[in-house]
């Protein structure tokens, strides 16, 4: 039996939140400051972090393949390493990742319920064959999906909302390089594809063993234009 995991955050102050009936910490604050909090320099630390978001926001627009294309170099590493984990001023923080994705999809989908999956594409295929791979689930509406597997979900994913701290992008890195057993994986993959689909077309149904959540597709829904956006890092 798994016991589900329940992120841990680094966050500097708890003010301003309120629990809801799952216990989970709600921010109460407004939108404006949710954006600010994103795009803060953590003690001084990457001086550059506001800038780099400024060029971040003003590149969204200029997707042409409908794949939404970031670089992020603090998520650029050795593969044979796992750089978020260990002491020291060298250890990279998964905040420093995700704070980019939660800003994008705060952009991109801001009056959307959504609901995210965050994977590792080299599970799948080799760096030369990612961008045909992503380009097939951009035209099929997600993973493939084995028939023969008999699974009771089509995807395994979070209802993303950055005001609920069990919500935001931060859970899924701290996931796949922090926790066992994934944390000792080598070679060490990075998230590097996003899906982002639409929560209207989902149901929550039996299946997950972690703080991710299993979903169907509705009946009557079309799997591929639920699929509302695929976002790929470097």
């Amino acid at each position: 039996m798994y016991e589900r995991y329940q992120p841990h955050f680094e966050n500097e102050s708890h003010k301003d939140f309120e629990y809801d009936e799952s216990g989970n910490e709600v921010d109460l604050r407004q939108e404006a400051e949710v954006f600010s909090d994103h795009e803060r320099i953590d003690n001084g630390r990457d001086s550059d972090i506001k800038t780099q978001l400024a060029k971040l926001r003003e590149s969204l627009s200029e997707d042409s393949d409908g794949i939404i294309h970031l670089v992020i170099p603090a998520y650029t590493y050795d593969f044979s390493e796992n750089p978020f984990v260990g002491l020291g001023t060298h250890r990279t923080k998964t905040y420093e990742i995700s704070r980019y994705i939660d800003v994008v999809f705060l952009h991109r989908f801001m009056y959307q319920d959504i609901i995210v999956c965050g994977l590792q594409s080299r599970q799948f295929v080799d760096e030369g064959s990612r961008a045909s791979f992503v380009k097939k689930m951009r035209e099929t509406g997600g993973i493939p999906i084995d028939t023969r597997e008999h699974r009771s979900f089509d995807i395994l994913g979070m209802e993303f909302c950055p005001y609920v701290e069990y919500h935001s992008t931060d859970a899924f890195f701290k996931l796949y390089h922090t926790v066992m057993p994934r944390v000792a994986d080598r070679p060490h993959y990075p998230l590097d594809v996003w899906l982002i689909f639409d929560a209207n077309a989902y149901q929550e149904v039996e299946g997950a063993s972690d703080f991710r959540r299993a979903f169907r597709l509705k009946s009557g829904y079309d799997r591929r234009a639920s699929l509302l956006g695929i976002a790929q890092i470097n």
